[in-house]
């Protein structure tokens, strides 16, 4: 005899898949959700084999933050959607069950300057020196970052504007973005605050690199079951920096006492800036793998 289950077709659940709405398993396993972005950098010489101008991570545009009123850059860095599924009280469906967050440094000096060396790169180029931010608390003087979990409705924006671009968008994005509301100067859509309402009460505003990017099995960090329909989605908020604010130090017995990070910000005090940001999400979608 066969069970009724046996004839239903295993649809495709995620995203918005054949099963969208449909009562059913869900069989996606564990997966993640990672930044991925344009990048000036590798223009032109490509990050991949297929020649893409793409990399992991946002960059975070060099204009501070005190040039363009105090706006923060806001960032969507990684989103997920679902769509109602079967729940129980022994089996909640889609769960958040990890976070990453990455954010550097970067040093953009012109060939020619200090400190750079004679005899390097051509006149008229640019050199890039980055420094990943590994103390969780770690800022420097004129800059942070704020992170969010939000969870907003299954709802379509219109984000159409002829200044969107690759990792650039007009109010909200279905990818990875600089989100706006208008350039030049920049203005941060809803006021510069993220959509939605927060995932979790811990996860709505978040002030340090409390989930580091090198975590190893960063997947078994949290537990939160989605509250399905909806999207999930990670953003940052940036506050950029002014290197004209940068400290200055010669004494090297002081150098050799400071964190890595402002051994960085000291060295390239003229040039030194928050680069590029990145984030992941980490889902379990394990539902059915259990039910007879």
């Amino acid at each position: 005899m066969h069970r009724r289950s046996d004839n239903v077709l295993d649809l495709k659940t995620h995203p918005a898949g054949a099963g969208a709405a449909l009562r059913k398993r869900f069989n996606q396993g564990r997966y993640e959700i990672v930044t991925n972005g344009p990048n000036t950098e590798l223009e032109f010489i490509g990050s991949d084999p297929y020649n893409t101008n793409a990399y992991t991570g946002l960059v975070v545009p060099s204009a501070p933050s005190a040039s363009i009123g105090n706006a923060r850059y806001l960032f969507l860095l990684a989103r997920a959607s679902f769509r109602s599924g079967e729940q129980s009280p022994e089996h909640c469906g889609a769960r958040l069950v990890g976070i990453r967050q990455y954010a550097d440094l970067v040093a953009r000096i012109p060939a020619g300057e200090e400190p750079l060396a004679s005899g390097g790169p051509p006149e008229g180029s640019t050199v890039s020196f980055h420094k990943e931010i590994k103390s969780p608390l770690w800022h420097p003087q004129d800059g942070n970052i704020s992170w969010h979990v939000m969870i907003v409705n299954v709802v379509t924006r219109d984000t159409r504007n002829p200044l969107n671009a690759d990792g650039l968008m007009y109010q909200d994005a279905r990818s990875p973005a600089l989100l706006y509301q208008s350039t030049g100067p920049y203005v941060p859509p809803n006021g510069g605050r993220p959509w939605g309402t927060p995932l979790a009460a811990s996860l709505g505003n978040i002030h340090e690199l409390r989930y580091p990017w090198r975590a190893f099995n960063s997947e078994y960090a949290l537990d939160i079951p989605i509250p399905t329909p909806c999207d999930v989605l990670l953003f940052a908020s940036v506050r950029q920096n002014d290197p004209g604010l940068n400290p200055s130090i010669t004494d090297c017995a002081a150098m050799s006492v400071l964190s890595e990070e402002d051994q960085f910000l000291v060295t390239y005090n003229n040039f030194a800036q928050y680069g590029t940001i990145a984030g992941a999400l980490v889902f379990d979608e394990n539902l059915g793998r259990n039910v007879p």
